[in-house]
């Protein structure tokens, strides 16, 4: 966890010129809103993609790491599936109702009948479909799912995850591990945009990322303010990052 306080603190301390102090007028409420759009552009960076579609980052050690804290495990997540069309064998979960938010996709797994077999574990693609390529791969002998395989097709379209069957089986409920947003980050002291009073509320990034964030937040900030050697300062540094 990092202090939003010291964050706010750094990042006006970055923005200011040593000798003029200017920038230093920026409302507090304004650097949390860039802190937590920061925060977001970070999170992408680390998976390396802004693709819903895929997330990749299970092959890194470093970066699954890095993210952790906001994986949700497949056992906190059993949802109900609903059969949505019966001509393609769909089945659907919004997920615009789960909570904590969702984010980006992990993985999951189903259970799935077929006559006496009952409750049995399929698992799902992990890079998931797009919606419009899901009839030509439900139609194919190798990639349609399979009950005998234990497998199923997931795809995504707005705001919901689509599970597909052959027909010769049904699938009733999803075990699902997902990337949830963070927690937005805040700092007391001020009336939001909802007339609410602000609460003291930390970073939940590991306190080595700290700099990291920073660079992002100065370089957007510095840009809107034409502050162009914090920018320039914060360009280079992220450049050395990557």
């Amino acid at each position: 966890m990092i202090p939003t306080p010291r964050l706010v603190y750094k990042l006006r301390q970055r923005l200011n010129k040593i000798v003029s102090n200017a920038h230093q007028d920026i409302p507090e409420e304004d650097i949390i809103l860039v802190l937590r759009e920061s925060l977001i552009k970070l999170i992408k960076k680390k998976l390396g993609t802004d693709n819903i579609y895929r997330i990749g980052f299970d092959g890194f050690k470093k970066r699954y790491q890095d993210l952790q804290f906001l994986v949700e495990n497949f056992e906190d997540h059993p949802i109900k599936l609903v059969k949505s069309d019966g001509q393609l064998n769909r089945y659907t979960v919004d997920i615009s109702k789960i909570q904590p938010k969702f984010m980006f996709y992990v993985g999951s797994y189903v259970l799935g009948s077929k006559g006496q077999c009952k409750d049995k574990i399929l698992y799902a693609n992990t890079d998931l479909i797009k919606h419009g390529d899901i009839t030509t791969l439900i139609s194919s002998p190798i990639y349609k799912p399979s009950f005998e395989w234990r497998e199923v097709l997931v795809d995504i379209s707005t705001n919901e995850l689509g599970y597909y069957t052959d027909g010769t089986f049904d699938i009733d409920t999803v075990h699902l591990s997902y990337l949830r947003y963070p927690k937005e980050m805040d700092i007391a002291g001020y009336i939001d945009l909802e007339g609410k009073e602000s609460k003291d509320v930390d970073c939940e990034l590991d306190e080595y990322l700290e700099d990291e964030l920073l660079d992002i937040a100065e370089l957007s900030l510095a840009m809107s303010t034409n502050n162009v050697s914090s920018a320039q300062n914060a360009e280079r540094r992220l450049q050395d990052n990557e």
